[in-house]
């Protein structure tokens, strides 16, 4: 089983910017849930700030306790994300590091987005329910493949 992501940035969402705040405790800990219970054996991280980066976090950990898992960090071009504080540690963890491009472009993130859906089984969204922006494309990207979409909970969001 493959599961993608696809969720908001911490601005959108009014989280912290330091993943390691409790405020994304509860997200973390539901992505890790959904993980184990659909038996994923990939997980595709598009590596933006925020949700792609949490995804990254669970599944690290959930590799730590032995849980055979492969990390796919799918970037839209080489180099995004570098100067975030924890590029070099989910990189150095990641199974497969896919820069889809050399430079970056309007519109990579775009194709970086289906990518994602193109090689995922579920699709699990953190999404605030706003029609507009790269997570509600993607969603729509997925339902036009078919692919299963789980929903974060707004509970878990609106802590």
């Amino acid at each position: 089983m493959k599961i993608a992501l696809t969720g908001h940035r911490h601005e959108r969402l009014g989280f912290d910017n330091n993943l390691n705040h409790p405020s994304w405790y509860p997200l973390i800990d539901w992505m890790k849930s959904k993980i184990q219970e659909y038996k994923a054996t990939d997980v595709y991280s598009g590596m933006a700030e925020g949700c792609d980066m949490a995804f990254a976090l669970a599944a690290i950990k959930i590799k730590q306790y032995g849980y055979p898992l492969k990390l796919h960090c799918v970037l839209p071009c080489k180099n995004y994300q570098s100067s975030h504080s924890l590029y070099d540690y989910i990189k150095n963890r990641a199974d497969e590091w896919i820069e889809l491009s050399d430079e970056f472009y309007k519109g990579c993130d775009n194709v970086r987005d289906q990518y994602m859906v193109d090689h995922c089984d579920v699709l699990l969204a953190i999404w605030d329910g706003n029609k507009s922006g790269g997570v509600w494309s993607t969603i729509r990207k997925a339902q036009k493949a078919g692919k299963t979409i789980i929903y974060c909970p707004k509970e878990i969001l609106e802590r």
